[in-house]
């Protein structure tokens, strides 16, 4: 996993924060003052993070929303977004991809060499970078990195299948490690980045499989300092962290505690902010942010309610259909079961027109997310008919379709409560003479079923990434892998060419070519019923902090950005408090916020 690890998929973690003071009231924030400005050890070296806006000062605490506990805050043996979230803030990579161009910058080591021959990577440590104890991070607190992960006993598989491609990585010298890959392929560099330092001198005796929720010793800019089961878990910042002698971090990370709090309900979360106990509130759902969320607060300016539109990766969402089931492999049956999706109808009756409908597996490779020489399946259940006709179904006795006497039947498998679009696409499809049954099961069933690809069909939202590398997801050698990506069990000669095609391709705007031409193969052969996107981020927050220009990176959404960008502005929570005792309004903030291109500070 290539830098900072994001989780592909739809984030399920809510963001909210609190200012300087525990007491919940909107109205207490800022009466601690925050410093002038920041203050960093006068020899620190390197570039600025463009995002980043030097004027941020450390100040205030953050209260945010960590969904319901999860059982493990060791992502590397319990991967969840929130886990993956919170190390994030205590662990750094090696090398991390830069947030506004597509090109590495150091993070635990300050250069690196490649091979000419593109296979062994050489990381120099940064001789600053220290534990929190103050002990020296070394060659070995990588290798051992890669042990740890690597040991059969441990419960890492999903790490486990990008280090598999490398031999053990090699100890130079006290700062100095190398790693060689066994296969040519252009991720193999930030594969080899994304190592992370783990602290031997501590976890070396250590069951890794125990390390869940405590964690004395880290890299990064916060430690757990108070945690208490089911009801929060706070970091506090490390102002003498290392990583401040790097220009890199200067900006960044300016909240004095950030709080996690444990509450399953988002609609409580939701309450809560309204009320003023929370203090900001990332919303997903198209119903909340079109009818709840132009309360008297926003109204008056106290509370920004705004789209965020930048650069942050989309990727698709539609229902998978399973190619191993032979009523699947005739595509002129796919392409029937998209032409009675009346995708328009649900995005107007259910999510308020808040969405694009799909018809690229990559819409950021397209201009207007369009792939322009692909079908974007209209509603039209004659065509779907004619195509079912073509592939063989014919009404029966009972009018319902079937092929040589066994009838055309689909199963879909959900852990949902929101089960109005899947039942107005089976309203459509019984229509045409299609038994459809749909199963609600536990997430947990329901993983299980989708690792023995035993469904037919099931809705599925991916993520997506600057740098995309489809074979996990599309080739033929990963079609009947137990929990693997290609969901759908994809098996096409075409597309393994050019999965193939772009491993030794190291030219980024050249492997989007053949993106580009993998993407077309893919809707020619409709391995989903492609449905929509959203191409914004809905935030709401209480209009009292100092942010980017941007308000989000670039290529981030809320819980990437808020926690690392923002700060408590005292000038402005001075001025939210006294229109909020004096019950007047504050100019209201842009609803739009559109992302423009920024310089890297001077």
């Amino acid at each position: 996993m290539n830098g900072k690890i994001k989780f592909l998929g739809i984030l399920g973690i809510l963001i909210a924060f609190t200012a300087c003071q525990e007491k919940d009231s909107p109205k207490t924030a800022a009466k601690t003052q925050c410093p002038a400005a920041a203050q960093y050890p006068a020899d620190a070296d390197g570039e600025y993070d463009p995002m980043a806006n030097l004027a941020a000062v450390p100040c205030g605490n953050i209260r945010l929303w960590g969904s319901a506990m999860p059982k493990s805050f060791n992502m590397w043996e319990d991967y969840n977004s929130f886990s993956a979230g919170l190390m994030n803030l205590m662990f750094e990579p090696l090398v991390s991809l830069h947030t506004t161009e597509d090109r590495p910058v150091g993070i635990l080591a300050d250069r690196w060499e490649i091979s000419a021959d593109s296979m062994t990577f050489t990381f120099h440590l940064d001789p600053r970078a220290k534990w929190s104890d103050g002990k020296s991070i070394t060659a070995e607190d990588v290798q051992f990195y890669y042990d740890v992960i690597m040991n059969p006993k441990n419960l890492t598989p999903i790490f486990k299948v990008g280090l598999s491609r490398f031999s053990r990585p090699e100890i130079v010298d006290s700062l100095t490690i190398a790693i060689t890959a066994k296969d040519v392929h252009w991720a193999n560099f930030w594969e080899a980045a994304g190592l992370v330092a783990f602290p031997k001198h501590i976890w070396k005796d250590a069951d890794f499989n125990q390390i869940r929720y405590k964690f004395p010793v880290v890299e990064g800019p916060y430690k757990i300092s108070d945690f208490r089961e089911d009801r929060y878990v706070e970091l506090s910042r490390n102002a003498d962290w290392w990583g401040y002698h790097k220009k890199w971090n200067h900006g960044k990370y300016n909240f004095e505690k950030i709080r996690y709090r444990f509450m399953e309900d988002r609609t409580k979360a939701l309450e809560a902010f309204k009320k003023g106990d929370l203090d900001a509130y990332a919303v997903y759902t198209s119903s909340i942010w079109m009818k709840q969320t132009d309360f008297d607060a926003v109204k008056k300016g106290w509370a920004v309610k705004q789209r965020i539109f930048n650069r942050e990766p989309i990727g698709f969402q539609g229902m998978a259909m399973n190619l191993r089931r032979e009523k699947f492999q005739d595509v002129r049956v796919r392409k029937a079961l998209s032409y009675l999706m009346n995708r328009k109808l649900m995005n107007e009756k259910y999510m308020y027109d808040q969405y694009f409908l799909l018809n690229s597996y990559y819409p950021d490779l397209w201009e207007s997310h369009e792939n322009p020489k692909a079908l974007n399946y209209p509603f039209d259940m004659d065509q779907a008919r004619k195509l079912f006709a073509e592939a063989g179904y014919v009404p029966g006795a009972k009018g319902m379709l079937e092929k040589e006497g066994k009838p055309f039947t689909i199963s879909f498998i959900t852990a949902s409560e929101d089960m109005r679009h899947l039942t107005l696409y089976q309203e459509a499809l019984q229509k045409v003479g299609i038994q459809v049954s749909i199963e609600q099961i536990s997430q947990s069933t329901l993983r299980k079923r989708l690792d023995e690809a035993d469904f037919d069909m099931y809705w599925i939202a991916w993520g997506s990434s600057r740098l995309n590398d489809p074979e996990a997801s599309w080739s033929s050698a990963t079609a009947n892998d137990p929990g693997t990506n290609n969901v759908t069990g994809l098996q096409d000669a075409i597309v393994d060419s050019l999965v193939k095609l772009q491993k030794t391709e190291f030219d980024l705007k050249k492997r989007q070519e053949i993106l580009r031409a993998l993407d077309l193969r893919l809707t020619e052969i409709v391995p989903y019923v492609l449905m929509w996107q959203c191409d914004f981020h809905r935030i709401l927050y209480w209009n009292r902090f100092g942010m980017p220009q941007n308000v989000y990176a670039k290529f981030g959404r809320e819980d990437e950005s808020i926690p690392i960008y923002w700060w408590l502005s005292t000038e402005k929570s001075e001025a939210l408090n006294a229109a909020m005792d004096a019950g007047k309004e504050l100019p209201i903030e842009s609803a739009d916020v559109r992302y423009q291109e920024v310089k890297n500070a001077e």
